[in-house]
């Protein structure tokens, strides 16, 4: 019996010494990263049965458990890999927030600065300081619009180096988990089935510090190894078996990185980005390159061309100091057109943008199935179908059609692919175009007038052989018939010199009177001739003049007669359209409108007549009338706007008959702030989807700042939960050194209990060894 007591003091002695050697394992690991706590299981070692009842056998140590929560262990990992993409995600997108809403450094001062600039120029447009300080605006806003894209790209090539240095670290936690992976296999098959407790806090620590780059799934295996999985499902560790993650160039963009996967033979498989946006800080960076940093360049890309392109169209519309036609006044970027590497065959496409104002701040694809061409825009997935007839295509303000036969439908090969960026490169393309203060287009191409002053017009044909001179000319536009015409020619009746009137478009012919120098007068019937003195007055039908000199027979002496407008109509100054740059008859020539009562009802009757392409007037009310080409005679009610062949004009108030307006080329362009005015009005104009420039670009802050504001309440919340969840994961598993010390005096008493055990066996097989002698 005395040897059974030595027996179960032993296994006491043991037990305790297992139990203090753990306790001391978890106090020296208190700050190991990872570290589980561990405790001693024991068991009771059973009993022998002596007939009178089972004797105990002491106790023996059953594991070293690690105290561990697989519930909490997950939740953390899910808890700290979305607070580490949030973290990569915000800590980028901060840089954006901080960059584009800078009052000083932002686009809006510049903005704001150029329109400035070319208000003054309304105001003064012949002077060189006020044209000079538009260029050099221009110039400033210019480079703002770089420097922010240079900084959009440096943002870019961040997220490159960030990804490239991301990846390396994945391949090392995913190469030393693997190795883990092996020992604790070993382990498992050396150890009689226990767990290596520190092998696996250790593996845990690898895939908690793995899961802050990259959202993973681990799945254990009956081994004891464990799989790992990342993306959607693809394998990184598989026992001790590690697929390679490599960086690699986008097919569509040399400039941009994507991740990929080294398959078994030795080939790479790309993994798309948005595999990766559940958590991780890698996730993070690629969130933000496709969520904020691609919209955002596209759209100072947008703000660019559709400024551009405005500003252009404007100064086209327009004559410069010159007298000449403007030019472009910045630099515009196109489409960029980008094959996928599998494409196949010749592609004959062409992508122009023909209206900035619809522009999206999207990608797009388009692919051919040999029948069907499908439009993606990738911000939202949308597709769009076309066949070959419906060509060409405008999409979200671009147009596609076939460069060699243009309007037609692109040529390409069955299966291939195209990427297209119709506003990716806008703002590094964005440039000024003139350096020449002459060249600013601030006049506008036409002039329009009325019939403010009476005029007889007279004038006589270079055919005429004698040396008679009209003089002292006047009109009474009281009798007058506007539109109407007089001729006089003279003849010889023996050696009298004769005069006779013929008119045109009077209707009777007025008669002539005449009075000579002598004070006598006389009067005739029209057509009738009569004789000529030097120095006589003549008048007929309102027109008045003084003819002195010798005429010869067959000269003439001819008066086209306008009088001055008797009504209270008036024409504003006018204005051309786009369509004026492509119109081969515009109403230049001059063209004259004249007011006629007798139209049914009261019309313009316009002279040349309308051009081919015909015309349209708009109504005050909003309706239109269309004009048709070749038409003499124009619908007039009050306030009504015209727009024959680019040309744009306005006559309001009520005309009175005959009275004229006329249309005509700009001869004095110098001083014409007319264009320069319209250039001005496009700081308010709503030029980019319903909004203006300075508009479009507050959009673009708003919404970095929105989403700015969104990642930090969101990474806030985050961080918050996953404090809370750590702080129950170690008040549950983390070492307590007040809890081991107290633990470490209840070992200390146990192993000395169990040596007293020893010490009475000892004793008591002494007592049996005197009696025996």
């Amino acid at each position: 019996m005395a040897t059974n007591i030595f027996s179960i003091g032993q296994s006491a002695l043991q037990a305790a010494m297992a139990a203090q050697a753990t306790t001391s394992h978890n106090i020296s690991n208190a700050t190991t990263p990872g570290y589980n706590r561990q405790e001693v299981v024991q068991s009771s070692a059973g009993g022998i049965n002596y007939g009178y009842g089972f004797v105990g056998q002491g106790t023996q140590v059953t594991e070293i458990k690690r105290i561990y929560n697989d519930f909490l262990t997950k939740q953390a990992l899910a808890s700290q890999s979305s607070a580490s993409s949030l973290d990569s995600y915000y800590s980028q997108i901060s840089q954006i927030n901080n960059m584009v809403a800078d009052t000083k450094a932002g686009l809006s001062p510049a903005l704001q600065d150029f329109f400035a600039a070319v208000q003054n120029l309304a105001s003064n447009p012949n002077t060189q300081a006020s044209r000079q300080s538009v260029l050099s605006q221009a110039s400033t806003l210019v480079a703002r619009v770089s420097s922010i894209n240079d900084q959009l790209a440096q943002s870019s090539a961040s997220v490159n180096s960030q990804i490239t240095s991301t990846v390396t670290s994945i391949n090392s936690y995913a190469q030393q988990i693997a190795k883990l992976n092996q020992a604790i296999v070993n382990a498992n098959g050396t150890g009689g089935g226990q767990p290596p407790n520190d092998l696996l806090d250790q593996r845990d620590q690898l895939v908690s510090e793995l899961n802050k780059y990259v959202k993973i799934t681990t799945v254990p295996q009956d081994t004891g190894a464990v799989s790992v999985f990342i993306g959607t499902g693809q394998a990184l560790v598989t026992g001790d078996q590690v697929t390679q993650m490599v960086v690699t160039n986008s097919p569509t963009d040399v400039s941009r990185l994507q991740i990929g996967q080294v398959t078994a033979g030795g080939g790479t498989v790309t993994i798309p980005d948005s595999f990766f946006y559940d958590g991780g800080s890698l996730g993070g960076l690629l969130k933000y390159r496709t969520e904020t940093l691609d919209p955002t360049q596209n759209a100072l890309g947008r703000i660019a061309i559709a400024m551009g392109t405005a500003f252009n169209q404007q100064q086209k519309l327009g004559l410069d100091q010159n007298g000449d036609a403007g030019t472009a006044m910045f630099n515009v970027s196109s489409p960029n057109l980008i094959g996928f590497p599998g494409n196949t065959g010749t592609t004959n496409l062409t992508s122009t943008i023909s209206d900035p104002s619809a522009l999206s701040t999207s990608d797009y694809t388009l692919s051919y199935d040999g029948t069907n061409y499908t439009f993606t825009r990738l911000s939202d997935n949308t597709k769009t179908v076309k066949v070959a007839g419906d060509f060409p295509v405008t999409l979200d303000g671009v147009t596609y059609s076939n460069g060699a036969t243009p309007g037609g439908a692109p040529t390409m090969a069955s299966g291939n692919t195209y990427k297209i960026q119709p506003t990716a490169n806008g703002a590094a393309a964005f440039s000024l175009a003139l350096n020449n203060t002459q060249l600013l287009a601030t006049a506008a191409p036409i002039t329009t007038a009325i019939n403010a002053t009476n005029n007889v017009n007279a004038s006589t044909p270079g055919t005429n052989t004698g040396n008679a001179i009209i003089s002292n000319t006047s009109l009474d536009p009281t009798t007058f018939k506007q539109g109407s015409s007089v001729a006089f020619t003279a003849s010889l009746s023996g050696t009298q010199v004769q005069l006779t009137a013929a008119w045109t478009g009077a209707t009777p012919a007025p008669a002539v009177t005449y009075t000579n120098p002598d004070g006598t007068t006389g009067s005739v019937a029209a057509g009738t001739a009569f004789n000529y003195t030097p120095g006589m007055t003549i008048s007929s039908g309102g027109v008045t003049y003084s003819l002195t000199g010798t005429p010869s027979a067959g000269d003439k002496f001819n008066f086209a007669p306008v009088a001055a407008n008797k009504g209270t109509a008036t024409i504003n100054t006018g204005s051309v359209t786009a369509a004026y740059l492509t119109t081969t008859t515009p109403l230049t020539k001059p063209t004259t409108l004249t007011y006629n009562t007798a139209a049914t009802p009261p019309a313009f009757t316009i002279s040349p007549a309308v051009p081919a392409g015909g015309g349209t007037i708009t109504h005050q009310d909003g309706t239109t009338t269309a004009i048709a080409g070749g038409a003499t005679s124009l619908a007039y009610t009050a306030g009504d706007t015209y727009e024959i062949s680019g040309v744009k004009f306005k006559i309001s108030g009520q005309p009175s008959n005959g009275d004229q307006f006329t249309i005509a080329a700009n001869t004095s362009a110098a001083s014409d702030n007319r264009n320069a005015l319209a250039m001005a009005n496009l700081q308010t104009a709503n030029t980019i989807n319903g909004t203006s420039f300075q508009g479009s670009y507050s959009q673009l802050v708003a919404t970095i700042g929105n989403k700015t504001n969104e990642i930090n309440v969101t990474n806030t919340a985050e961080k918050t939960r996953l404090t809370a969840i750590q702080a129950q994961q170690q008040s549950e598993s983390g070492v307590n050194q007040d809890e081991e010390l107290a633990q470490m005096i209840k070992n200390q008493q146990q192993y000395q209990a169990a040596a007293k055990i020893i010490q009475a066996a000892s004793d008591m097989i002494n007592v049996l060894l005197t009696l025996g002698g």
